[in-house]
């Protein structure tokens, strides 16, 4: 792993299951990150912190931070985090890949995984909520790596950083622990919407606000009140 000072080491592995082709080129991918890292990994990583204006926690300084690489399919994600370790990235390349665009990939998921790191290890131990830590978390993971890189962070950007967003909400709702979860919430309710409806004439605007509190129940308490 490569240290930096007084922050995480982060060490570029190519992924497990690559063929023999594979390999050499996503070893000179592996390469280019090693050789953008030792001269910038530094000023990256400081900037994460300058734009979150907090610190990686100490289970990153110790442990490290691994980002695997990996041959990109058209099934393929360009990357995502491990889901019970926000320490493992990985990033799905392909050969042609421009130098910028892995880049910012890179940058995107520290950013990511930086979030990801204050929920596991540092002030809160939970669950992901559906609100906060999703679509809240991709929009600012997408406008500090903006930051980051320089960006302006107008409303062109701003946009880009919601369409980034809202994809990254879709995938993640779609996993099957989240998506079972919102299921028990839906079937809760409809069951109930079904046992009174059944009564009395239901106004259906009154449940869909009883519904909008249901889902308001994924939201964390506030830090300092738990």
């Amino acid at each position: 792993m490569i240290e930096i000072d007084d922050f995480p080491p982060v060490a570029f592995k190519i992924g497990k299951g690559e063929t023999k082709s594979d390999r050499s080129w996503l070893k000179k991918k592996k390469e280019y990150f090693e050789k953008m890292w030792s001269r910038n990994g530094t000023k990256i990583l400081s900037k994460i912190e300058g734009a979150c204006g907090d610190t990686f926690t100490d289970t990153s300084k110790k442990e490290g931070i691994v980002v695997l690489l990996h041959k990109k399919s058209p099934k393929n994600r360009n990357s995502y985090l491990k889901e019970d370790n926000p320490l493992e990235i990985n990033l799905f390349l392909t050969k042609n890949d421009p130098i910028n665009a892995m880049k910012q990939l890179l940058v995107r998921m520290l950013a990511h995984s930086f979030i990801q790191q204050q929920y596991e290890f540092h002030f809160r131990i939970r669950e992901q909520t559906m609100f906060e830590d999703i679509l809240a978390d991709e929009f600012v993971t997408s406008m500090i790596s903006f930051s980051v890189l320089g960006r302006k962070l107008g409303r062109a950007n701003c946009a880009k950083a919601l369409d980034e967003a809202i994809e990254e909400t879709v995938y993640r709702l779609s996993q099957k622990a989240t998506r079972n979860r919102l299921v028990d919430v839906m079937y809760s309710f409809s069951q109930e919407y079904a046992g009174k409806s059944k009564n009395r004439r239901t106004d259906i605007l009154e449940k869909r606000e009883e519904l909008i509190t249901k889902l308001l129940k994924f939201l964390p308490k506030a830090v300092g009140n738990d």
